[in-house]
């Protein structure tokens, strides 16, 4: 095992117990306060009232592929309900081991946006893979896009209209998000999210109902790498990090790392009896969106070969076209990504191995791979008592990697729980890599980003598992397995420790 951690279950005995009161990261409590880091200190004090000022892009209207549905009133002029300017304020004081600030969003029009006692190093990710192996981890975290989101109802955040828009833009506002951006280091965005029932009986005649949330703003804009530097140092004090990289430069260096998956998990304690039912391109299941990021990615054009009659096998045969997503943070179709998967049709094969930790025989690792597939695809630390029938359970290619969106305040009791709250080895992970030479290969080029897991009956014996697209666009590969009756028991049996 790589590092000391917590006995499994003093750590399981945490989490439940936490679940009583949820988190509430942007609200400090009692802790000892303390000055900022020097380090930081100095940066914040180079700028007026210890503010960082930067300028932040927001489209209009027109934008045709945004995070989601838009509010009628987003960037309704050519100012108004556009962030463009973003203020950092640095505290005189905060516990040991943050950097606490209040960030202030104004548009053209003077509303503004405050979102109170955030910590930064929440928006930077945490690097776990020993060695070299830190160099794919990086790239996974850094170009993936993670974030927080903070709640109307609980008072995280407050917005205030310019006197000139409509005062009910203030109680429509439902949710504000501050996220790392996936597309370059250091870029961040905001998002603003309304909450609008007005429509709701005109929706109900269409085939068509998303939900009631829709985007009232977004904007992004770059953090200056001094302080982002300094702020990944903290948040990784054991690594020494270079910011200096762009994609490409860090891809060919992973690209040459051997993955040792024993240093990411506890040892293998045997393979599990399993019985595979059925794989997508075999069957020749009908290709459709498995969840509502998939449906209006469909409905926007980012699919741009969709076609009614695509299967799983018949998308594996011929390239597909996607939308770009590009520097700017737009989804363009004058240069679409196009994607070979091809060789997912030798794929066939899902091993699931137990792996040895105490307690429990529900911690597994997962190998989707086949005889002549040049790519093994490497799920683990899934604990399958965690994992509940008919809900998908995400993770992105990487190590213990962020959600895509997360909760200011996660359900301590359930899969959704704060990635960092988790003891080092049982942190999960997906790695594609190289079957012959055991290297990481960019699952990213490759044109496959995510997995989902989910049991489909409620008997909990069947494990689905999905690969989701370049940009979570499309499944392009499904296959189903059974559990024998010992496993599935066990796993009953786990999955009540976490309803006390």
């Amino acid at each position: 095992m790589r590092r000391t951690s917590l006995p499994i279950g003093l750590a399981l005995l945490w989490l439940l117990l936490s679940q009583c009161h949820a988190t509430r990261w942007n609200q400090l409590g009692n802790e000892e306060l303390a000055p900022a880091p020097q380090e930081i200190q100095a940066l914040f004090a180079a700028h007026p009232n210890n503010t960082l000022t930067y300028t932040a892009q927001s489209p209009g209207y027109g934008y045709a592929y945004d995070i989601g549905e838009k509010d009628t009133h987003y960037g309704i002029d050519s100012s108004a309900m556009r962030f463009t300017t973003v203020q950092m304020q640095l505290h005189d004081a905060m516990p040991e081991g943050k950097v606490v600030v209040d960030f202030t969003f104004v548009d053209g029009h003077g509303s503004t946006v405050e979102v109170k006692a955030v910590d930064l190093l929440r928006l930077i990710p945490k690097l776990d893979a020993p060695g070299d192996m830190v160099y794919p981890e990086l790239l996974l975290e850094e170009y993936n896009r993670f974030g927080v989101s903070f709640r109307r109802e609980h008072n995280e955040f407050s917005f205030k209209p310019a006197n000139d828009l409509p005062k009910q833009l203030n109680d429509r506002t439902y949710r504000c998000q501050i996220v790392n951006n996936c597309l370059a280091a250091t870029k961040w965005e905001f998002a603003l999210t309304s909450e609008d029932y007005g429509d709701y009986s005109q929706r109900r005649k269409h085939t068509t109902n998303l939900n009631q949330n829709k985007i009232l703003s977004h904007s992004w804009f770059y953090v200056d790498k001094a302080l982002y530097s300094a702020l990944m140092q903290m948040k990784n004090p054991d690594k020494t990090i270079h910011m200096d990289f762009n994609y490409d430069s860090l891809s060919n260096m992973s690209e040459q790392v051997h993955i040792d998956f024993s240093q990411l998990r506890n040892p293998i304690k045997k393979q599990a009896a399993t019985a595979l039912l059925e794989v997508g391109h075999q069957s020749g299941r009908k290709l459709e969106p498995v969840d509502i990021e998939e449906h209006y990615k469909w409905q926007f054009g980012i699919f741009l070969d969709r076609d009614t009659s695509l299967t799983y096998k018949t998308v594996l045969e011929q390239p597909i076209r996607t939308s770009q997503f590009k520097d700017e943070g737009y989804y363009k179709n004058d240069t679409p990504r196009e994607f070979d998967w091809s060789w997912m049709q030798y794929m066939d094969s899902v091993q699931m191995d137990i792996i040895d930790v105490p307690g429990t025989d529900a911690y597994v690792q997962l190998s989707l791979t086949g005889k002549w597939s040049p790519y093994n695809i490497t799920i683990g630390n899934v604990d399958l008592a965690q994992i509940n029938e008919q809900k998908l359970w995400g993770l992105l290619f990487g190590i213990n990697t962020y959600p895509k969106s997360r909760r200011y305040n996660p359900i301590q009791s359930t899969i959704f729980y704060d990635a960092e709250l988790l003891p080092d080895n049982i942190k999960p992970y997906v790695l594609l890599t190289d079957k012959k030479t055991g290297k990481w290969v960019n699952n990213q080029y490759k044109g496959i980003e995510k997995v989902y897991l989910t049991y489909e009956t409620l008997e909990q014996d069947e494990l689905s598992i999905y690969l989701l697209s370049y940009e979570r666009i499309t499944p392009m590969w499904m296959a189903r397995v059974k559990l024998s009756r010992e496993l599935r028991e066990k796993i009953r049996i786990r999955r009540q420790l976490y309803n006390y």
